[in-house]
């Protein structure tokens, strides 16, 4: 690596580690894949930009091991074989060698040990020997096709071929016109082949971005570097010799003769081909803005307090403006939202790898899909998904999906099915874990519960077959009988459903017996913003978010007799529905004046209850921030936000105050 810190090193780190992502991902497919598919192509072109990037900001290790993947890459292509196993098992080790050394660079950007080049040399000599043994076939040149005057000449395979990377300044501010002259150059002394990103793909963009090109000439290194000299804003020129056997994706028309390529020509730029203007943000200046967003919807909301004190002659006015800056700050902080939003691809990327890696350990033949790998979540859920989903996943292949010989005795086909589905359903996104395995055992969930003293047999031999798979979220509980490297712990589905609670969402289980099982994860948009209904409970306001509120509406207790009433019910839209006191709930003295008592009716995962409350206070949008230890460790707390007056308030958690009233009541009949 370069003695001190390259000026392009933090954008290669940003784009190297998003090229490392996908091509765990594209190896995978490599498998099924036949040779010379688009998915070759992918891969080849991503280890291209991994060793020119590298060359270019002076990182070796880097080079190296693109380079020697690159070829074996090139090779089998070449040779019209389905990969083997162990091909692709040393592609992927090479893929993990270029994530440790991309680590290693972010971890400390001056050190290159003689230990990290000699623990590659050996993964080099095996790529190197890996490539050398992939058999190629002599390729005879056939007559050429039918003259069209369209297509561009051939190019004589016979030509060496040369990768050129080089970069533009930070400083450049038209890199389109740049690149085109650099184009315009090698022209002169050979035939461009390949050019990646295309000056036509920067014609939007600004200075500092990195460039490949791969071109067939007779001249010599020196005489193509030569040719970059005069050019402004051109900068780390890097020339090379390709890997033989480098073949770019040949441009639309005319097949050409087998071994033949076709040059790069030049198309003009039009509006429509140029890609819309981007720039990259670190996630941590979002956040940041997204702050100075909801402070300021903070500020507006205590403005709005304010101004209920003015005179009647200026209030109306400064009620209409503050409520059009109101407006214009919650289209702003919708906006910040909208840039933090990530595609779900983001999760499923590196999840091809984990299933194949994880199949071949239990010996299982495992097809993974993912669809709606463009539905866009908040960046927060996109990180706080990533445990969850994979243990899911993990879950699906070592407990739900069978080896390929139960599969075949059972009429299945022998290569399990793993979908990954996702989906917007208007506030909310839902994503499902789908297996055609095993399924779920009732029964034997049933033991385990009762066998662990989690529930007693008399209340098991009670519960439906739907009640039964819920048990599988119980703390502790594995239907495994001992513990393995991959389950058996008792730490699992539960660990996963607090996960997407904490999150606000909620997770459902459906199973068949010998077809397969189905979990779903509801997930909110964004855990940020949320709509409130504010109550008041012993002097004490709280929030409860109005997504799950059915209806408000108000009972006379003392009239029945259900003064310092702990639990009973009530009759909601013709139904009973049970109803509890916040207040007793949570230990604080009621307030409320004799009469009528207001109730607001809950919705939650299909449970329709109420509670007392001491007054309706109104509604509120709030921007809610989460809770710290250890707040964050009471059940029936959601999250805070602040009020217009400054006032912090609590925003509760249905799901939690249910589960927290359900067992008080329990407590109570069992003394």
């Amino acid at each position: 690596m370069a003695e001190g810190p390259h000026k392009f090193l933090p954008l290669f780190i940003t784009e190297a580690g998003e090229q490392l992502q996908q091509l765990g991902a594209e190896l995978v497919k490599l498998e099924q894949e036949p040779a010379g598919g688009p998915v070759w192509d992918a891969v080849f072109r991503r280890l291209h930009s991994l060793k020119g990037g590298a060359a270019t900001v002076g990182i070796k290790p880097i080079v190296e091991i693109a380079h020697e993947a690159e070829a074996l890459v090139s090779r089998l292509k070449a040779s019209g074989a389905r990969p083997e196993r162990a091909q692709i098992d040393l592609l992927l080790q090479a893929s993990d060698a270029l994530t440790a050394q991309l680590v290693r660079v972010v971890d400390d950007l001056a050190r290159a040990s003689k230990e990290e080049h000699t623990g590659n040399s050996a993964l080099l000599a095996r790529l190197a020997e890996a490539s050398k043994a992939v058999v190629v076939p002599d390729v005879t040149p056939t007559p050429a096709p039918v003259k069209q005057p369209a297509a561009p000449p051939p190019v004589d395979p016979s030509l060496p071929r040369l990768d050129i990377f080089f970069s533009l300044s930070k400083t450049c501010q038209a890199p389109g016109a740049r690149a085109l002259i650099v184009q315009r150059k090698l022209k002169a002394v050979g035939t461009l082949l390949e050019m990646e990103p295309s000056p036509q793909q920067l014609m939007q963009k600004k200075g500092g971005v990195q460039v490949s090109a791969l071109l067939a000439t007779d001249h010599s290194i020196e005489d193509v570097r030569a040719a970059f000299n005069g050019i402004p804003e051109v900068e780390s020129v890097e020339v090379q010799v390709a890997p033989v056997a480098s073949m770019p994706a040949i441009p639309e028309g005319p097949t050409p003769p087998p071994g033949q390529l076709r040059p790069v020509t030049e198309t003009s730029v039009s509006e429509d081909m140029r890609p819309e203007a981007t720039i990259r943000v670190r996630a941590q200046a979002l956040d940041q803005l997204l702050d100075q967003a909801a402070e300021v919807l903070h500020g507006i909301a205590r403005l709005r307090e304010a101004a209920r004190k003015l005179p009647e002659a200026v209030a109306p006015a400064f009620e209409a403006e503050v409520d059009r800056l109101r407006r214009t700050a919650r289209d702003l902080h919708g906006r910040v939202m909208n840039a933090r939003l990530t595609p779900f691809s983001a999760l499923t990327e590196r999840l091809p790898r984990s299933v194949r890696d994880l199949a071949h350990r239990l010996g299982k033949e495992v097809d993974l899909e993912v669809q709606g790998a463009e539905v866009e979540l908040d960046r927060t859920l996109i990180d706080a998904l990533g445990d969850p989903l994979t243990h899911l996943v993990r879950n699906a292949i070592d407990h739900g999906l069978e080896s390929a010989q139960t599969r075949i005795a059972a009429g299945k086909p022998k290569r399990g099915k793993l979908l990954l589905a996702a989906r917007r359903e208007r506030d909310k996104v839902l994503v499902d874990v789908i297996d055609d395995g095993a399924g779920f055992d009732a029964a034997r969930l049933r033991d385990r519960a009762v066998g662990m003293g989690a529930i007693s047999a008399e209340r098991a031999a009670e519960l439906n077959e739907h009640q039964s798979f819920e048990l599988a979220f119980l703390p502790g509980l594995s239907t495994r009988p001992e513990a393995t490297e991959v389950s058996g712990r008792g730490v699992g589905l539960d660990a996963v459903k607090s996960a997407i609670e904490a999150l606000g969402g909620k997770l459902s289980l459906r199973s068949t017996p010998g077809k397969g099982t189905q979990f779903t994860l509801e997930l909110p948009l964004s855990v940020s913003m949320a709509n409130l209904l504010l109550v008041q409970v012993g002097g004490e306001m709280y929030g409860l978010p109005m997504a799950r509120v059915v209806v408000t509406t108000e009972y006379d207790l003392s009239a029945r007799g259900g003064e310092g009433f702990e639990a009973r019910s009530l009759a909601v839209m013709g139904q009973l529905v049970r109803a509890y006191s916040l207040a007793k709930l949570f230990g604080l003295p009621s307030l409320a004046p004799p009469g009528p008592r207001p109730f607001a009716v809950l919705e939650v995962d299909g449970l329709t209850f109420a509670l007392s409350v001491d007054r309706l206070v109104g509604q509120e949008e709030a921007v809610l921030k989460p809770l710290f230890p250890p707040l964050d460790r009471i059940k029936g707390l959601a999250g805070t936000t602040v009020l217009g007056n400054g006032r912090p308030l609590l925003v509760l958690d249905p799901r939690g105050v249910h589960e927290l009233a359900e067992t008080a009541a329990r407590l109570k009949g069992a003394a």
